[in-house]
């Protein structure tokens, strides 16, 4: 059955008793037209269901007022579910609309979600990029003149606005508090894109937020004087078949760490998941630190130490940037840096 035509702007008007000209200024809040016209017009869109063409009103004044958000594609993830509600509440309040799009790491599926926000004529971008590298399409020649900011991540080649947080100084101040608390046996759990299963050689390249943490945990463990025959590394894939056979790897090792430090939230759950089907607990026969805080890691007995970042903060000055940008074109290009802080609970135990 064919659906019937969608009211145009002619049907306002014959509804309304006046010119589609009248009717269309009315709609628009230009022109000349008495209030008691207004309300004429109005309530006969209203009558008919009559919805302006936005895209061709936009295609007009050159703006949608919408934003696109290149995302990974873990939702579930603490961080990115939080960011995402934090970027839409911003750009609402900016009166933008959000267009939400995801990557799941993957470079091709970015490039083509760029493309795709290109075309649906979005004011500007917000990306986190999937690769340290390859990244000709956010590039001011592929961009049509549009905006970009990066948020939880940088691509230090490209002069685009950044902001990001200072994950390194957090994972530095974790293992200096495992170390203060008597563990010499340290074992690292680094998610890592283009690793096939699990390795225990670090991943030629790394986007800069593993880099920073990769950085400050190595930083802490030389500060602590922590010999690296005492630290044990293992990259492992997003997944967790992945992240669960390189934990029981560590685990079966000639001398197993005490503690085990996670870059996310995802490798943390895989620490749980292989803890709980060896009886080990957690706080008492494992310890364990990883980066961002949740809900379920200060609501779990033990509460799980973090490495906490400000993540409602990140995305909405990552919108007001974009904003200005959008706005106000010829803004500066700025790296910001937030600070982060490491929250101690009762997931490290005292040896």
């Amino acid at each position: 059955m064919q659906r019937p035509p969608a009211p145009t702007i002619a049907d306002v008007a014959e509804r309304a008793g006046v010119s589609q000209a009248t009717a269309s200024r009315a709609l628009s809040n230009y022109g000349r037209v008495s209030k008691a016209t207004v309300e004429k017009v109005r309530s006969a869109a209203a009558e008919i269901g009559y919805r302006p063409n936005e895209l061709a009103r936009a295609m007009r004044i050159g703006s949608t007022r919408t934003i696109g958000l290149v995302i990974i594609a873990d939702f579930t993830n603490a961080f990115f579910d939080r960011a995402t509600k934090a970027i839409v509440d911003a750009a609402r309040a900016h009166d933008y609309q959000v267009l939400i799009t995801n990557t799941d790491e993957d470079i091709d599926v970015e490039r083509q979600a760029v493309l795709t926000l290109l075309d649906k004529q979005v004011d500007g971008l917000i990306v986190v990029p999937s690769l340290a590298t390859e990244h000709p399409h956010l590039g001011s020649t592929h961009l049509g003149g549009r905006p970009v900011v990066l948020i939880d991540r940088r691509i230090d080649e490209l002069s685009l606005t950044s902001v990001t947080t200072d994950d390194a100084s957090g994972t530095r101040a974790a293992v200096l508090d495992a170390t203060a608390k008597g563990h010499r046996k340290l074992g690292f759990l680094i998610s890592a894109v283009g690793v096939p299963e699990f390795t225990t050689v670090a991943p030629a390249e790394m986007i800069s937020t593993v880099r920073d943490r990769t950085d400050g945990y190595r930083t802490g463990a030389i500060d602590a004087e922590i010999p690296a025959a005492d630290q044990l590394w293992v990259y492992c894939a997003d997944e967790p078949i992945s992240s669960e056979a390189a934990l029981a790897y560590m685990l079966d090792s000639n001398t197993p760490p005490t503690v085990i430090f996670t870059s996310n939230n995802d490798m943390a759950l895989a620490v749980l998941q292989v803890a709980g089907q060896r009886g080990l607990a957690i706080g008492r026969d494992l310890s364990l630190v990883t980066v961002d805080d949740s809900v379920w890691a200060a609501a779990m007995v033990p509460g799980i130490s973090v490495i906490a970042r400000p993540v409602e903060e990140l995305g909405s000055i990552a919108v007001e940037r974009l904003v200005e940008q959008i706005e106000t074109p010829g803004q500066k290009i700025e790296h910001l840096v937030l600070p982060t802080e490491y929250v101690s609970r009762s997931s490290v135990a005292t040896l």
